[in-house]
């Protein structure tokens, strides 16, 4: 269970990485906003993709990404939606589970979030693989792909998190 949600954090990090530089601008906005908020967004969630992630500032990162996924440009509009809808899909999955991104944290590091115990978790096993699952559809790396080369060739901003 361990290596398995390890690898589901490790894909949610990479996606949020790339979600969060991939910035806003479509519905109106221009491009020069587009690339500004871009760049913004790409220093401010530079912590997602780090060895040891923050997850309890996911919640906040994700009302970023419903922003950014209205307002993207018609080029990866689509891409966006993929990709938020896939994040909130897993956010309330997590919900049903009665566990919290910012729980994700502790776990991720071996602990129990608080009022939770080792069989509360074992128990939370099943539902917590099936929720990442849905996120290992190929659909959601492309639409990634689509996000990164957009950001690059339009903004000249690099999300490659290596």
């Amino acid at each position: 269970m361990r290596t398995r949600s390890l690898a589901a954090l490790s894909t949610i990090v990479m996606t949020a990485a790339l979600l969060a530089g991939c910035g806003s601008g479509g519905g109106g906005s221009s491009t020069d906003t587009y690339c500004k908020e871009l760049k913004q967004a790409k220093s401010d969630f530079a912590s997602l993709g780090s060895g040891t992630p923050d997850f309890s500032k996911f919640d906040a990162v994700i009302a970023t990404f419903h922003k950014l996924a209205g307002d993207s440009p018609s080029a990866v509009h689509s891409d966006w939606k993929t990709l938020d809808t896939g994040l909130t899909t897993l956010q309330k999955d997590l919900k049903d589970a009665g566990i919290s991104m910012k729980d994700l944290g502790p776990i991720s590091q071996g602990q129990l979030p608080p009022g939770m115990t080792q069989n509360d978790l074992a128990a939370l096993a099943p539902k917590l693989q099936a929720a990442f699952a849905k996120l290992d559809d190929p659909k959601f790396k492309s639409a990634s792909d689509k996000i990164e080369k957009h950001a690059k060739s339009t903004c000249h901003v690099n999300l490659s998190t290596s």
